[in-house]
């Protein structure tokens, strides 16, 4: 499997993955999920390309707005959260920018210099 997006609330994931092995549930909504690889995930990810590049956490900023981002936040050493992003997701972000449909992350990345 390399994904399966659902709609289903926390209170049915147990339901959802019952006799499901080798996958985890990566929540990005209240009401929907992905179901991906157990040794997957935007977190992996990020870890991979930053050893592929020979780049330290620190010197990666990520940007996310749903809770399947939380272990992305996590694996860079700048994670910001957007405006619309659940409180959960905010809670783990070092910074917070503004909505995605404000253009948050351009902003953002105006006012820090980076582009």
């Amino acid at each position: 499997m390399y994904q399966v997006m659902l709609g289903c609330y926390k209170s049915e994931y147990s339901l959802v993955m019952k006799d499901v092995r080798h996958s985890k549930i990566a929540a990005w909504w209240d009401r929907a999920v992905d179901i991906i690889p157990a040794n997957g995930g935007k977190g992996i990810a990020i870890k991979k390309l930053l050893e592929y590049y020979h780049l330290e956490p620190e010197e990666a900023i990520a940007f996310g707005d749903g809770n399947n981002d939380i272990e992305m936040l996590q694996a860079v050493g700048t994670g910001i959260a957007m405006a619309n992003a659940s409180e959960q997701l905010k809670a783990v972000a070092d910074q917070v920018c503004g909505h995605v449909a404000q253009d948050g992350i351009y902003h953002y990345c105006l006012e820090q210099g980076l582009i």
